[in-house]
């Protein structure tokens, strides 16, 4: 993965809706040769999914979750549980003081808040700290 493709993939994070054009045009490439790379970063898993945004493009609400887990528990045993509850977006095991970050996202809060508390009732989990968007800056 070269400087170009690494452009086109946070372009694609800002709006994954933007025509081939306006991406090859800040590429600074032509319209096929952009096609051609998005082609190839789909095979190699760089893209591997496309998501849909519901409703009437409203903003949702959005948290993250800071979890730690149980001594002797890995994020690999508890990640299949958490990738379950329906308002889950993303799962990162990361490192530090906590050991999983949970990106959720729900139409209201209290959809945020029942995602929570299922979260936070799973077996290996020994805390979970919430904070909620208050402003989306980029992304």
């Amino acid at each position: 993965m070269d400087d170009k493709d690494r452009l086109l993939l946070s372009l694609l994070r800002r709006d994954a809706r933007r025509p081939v054009v306006a991406l090859a045009r800040d590429l600074g490439l032509s319209r096929t040769a952009t096609q051609d790379r998005l082609g190839k970063l789909q095979a190699s898993g760089a893209i591997a999914r496309f998501t849909i945004v519901e409703g009437d493009g409203r903003a949702r609400e959005c948290a993250y979750l800071m979890v730690k887990l149980d001594r002797g528990v890995r994020c690999a045993q508890v990640a299949p549980k958490i990738r379950i509850v329906p308002t889950v977006e993303a799962i990162h095991s990361v490192t530090g003081e906590i050991d999983m970050i949970v990106r959720l996202a729900a139409e209201h809060v209290d959809g945020l808040e029942k995602a929570r508390a299922e979260v936070a009732g799973l077996a290996g989990i020994a805390e979970v700290s919430t904070h909620v968007v208050l402003e989306r800056l980029l992304g």
